[in-house]
């Protein structure tokens, strides 16, 4: 069915039990070129992403398939938009004749946070990425698979963006009623786009917070066996999405009159424009850290204890600025100027610069 009032190609096509996807399915694969999928959670919307690749590879294509669900990544650990090229052959089938429901990434992009919430711009950024990745690696088919993050202002702004810089040609949306109606009627009438209305099979099974997040551990800890513990000097690495490593470290005097403003031992502090990086021994309160920013007029103020830093994950960053690997902080070392990471073997010599989040384990 066509929507009469734009450009806007609309397929209807009720219920989406698995049978009903095929004809989705067989109009994407000879088609090729980009398909994004939408929808709530437990909705269906990797199973679905999984099926499409694998009619993809019986047609004999070269499929890349974008995982932009950073908190239950599928391609890659969570915190990441993953990136995976998978070529036609028989080795990347399961018994069911299915794609595995993990596969390792080709290339990533650190969003840094299990949510796209406050991290719309990191999220959106990181799927154009690796969309282009997919098409400059030889993909004849991209897939995208998105977050349940679709309802509201912020889930709107989120998928349309991503539309915006992305263009699929194919929209898949699968939705219960008309819960997405409001996103889809917003796409831009002269798209030259085809989306299809999808129910949520029958057979997906709804699942409870505590399973996403035993789903997240199991990824996170098989990512990580087999990296090694490595000790970098301040000196060999840049900071990225923060003043620390990045801008004036303060000298000892600096550090004692920032004691005697706070009422704490700072034990590192670094200077950027309007901006302070901050670590003391004890928290301090919000009645504070306003103080000390009326004191030294500064707009940005990063305090931090040691603990803050721990256990806290990154991305190594490499000269060209593509990410390496996944790091996760084991120590810091403030009278040394040493960092100390877990990370892939191969990262230690590459590795010129680390990208911090706010995302601890």
């Amino acid at each position: 069915m066509a929507n009469s009032d734009s450009s806007l190609e609309v397929i209807l096509i009720s219920p989406a039990s698995e049978p009903a996807w095929r004809s989705v399915t067989d109009e994407i694969v000879a088609a090729g070129r980009i398909a994004m999928v939408m929808g709530r959670v437990d909705t269906g919307k990797s199973t679905f992403c999984r099926h499409l690749a694998s009619a993809a590879l019986q047609r004999g294509l070269k499929v890349g398939i974008v995982d932009a669900d950073v908190g239950q990544s599928w391609i890659g650990p969570p915190t990441t938009v993953g990136m995976k090229i998978v070529e036609p052959a028989a080795g990347w089938f399961n018994a069911a004749g299915d794609l595995p429901p993990m596969l390792f990434p080709d290339s990533f992009y650190f969003v840094g946070s299990i949510s796209p919430e406050r991290h719309l711009l990191q999220t959106t950024v990181g799927t154009k990425r690796m969309a282009e990745a997919a098409v400059s690696s030889g993909a004849e088919l991209v897939i995208i698979d998105t977050t349940g993050l679709v309802d509201g202002p912020i889930g709107r702004a989120l998928k349309s963006s991503k539309i915006d810089l992305i263009r699929p040609d194919h929209i898949i949306c699968f939705q219960r009623g008309s819960e997405l109606e409001t996103l889809i009627r917003g796409i831009e009438p002269n798209r030259c786009c085809r989306v299809h209305r999808l129910q949520p099979s029958r057979s997906v099974k709804k699942r409870s917070q505590d399973s996403r997040r035993i789903y997240r551990q199991k990824q996170l800890r098989e990512y990580f066996s087999g990296f090694i513990s490595h000790e970098f000097q301040f000196s060999q690495l840049r900071g990225q999405r923060t003043i620390f490593l990045n801008g004036r470290r303060a000298n000892d005097k600096e550090l004692d009159n920032l004691s005697e403003i706070v009422d704490d031992r700072v034990l590192y502090a670094e200077w950027s424009f309007k901006g302070l990086f901050l670590v003391t021994v004890d928290k301090i309160s919000g009645l504070t850290a306003r103080r000390l920013c009326s004191h030294l007029s500064i707009d940005e103020l990063s305090a931090n204890i040691p603990e803050d830093l721990q256990q806290l994950l990154t991305a190594l960053i490499d000269e060209r600025g593509e990410p390496i690997c996944l790091a996760l902080i084991e120590e810091i070392d403030f009278s040394r100027d040493t960092l100390t990471v877990k990370c892939e073997k191969n990262a230690i010599e590459l590795a010129r610069a680390v990208q911090f989040s706010n995302f601890r384990l």
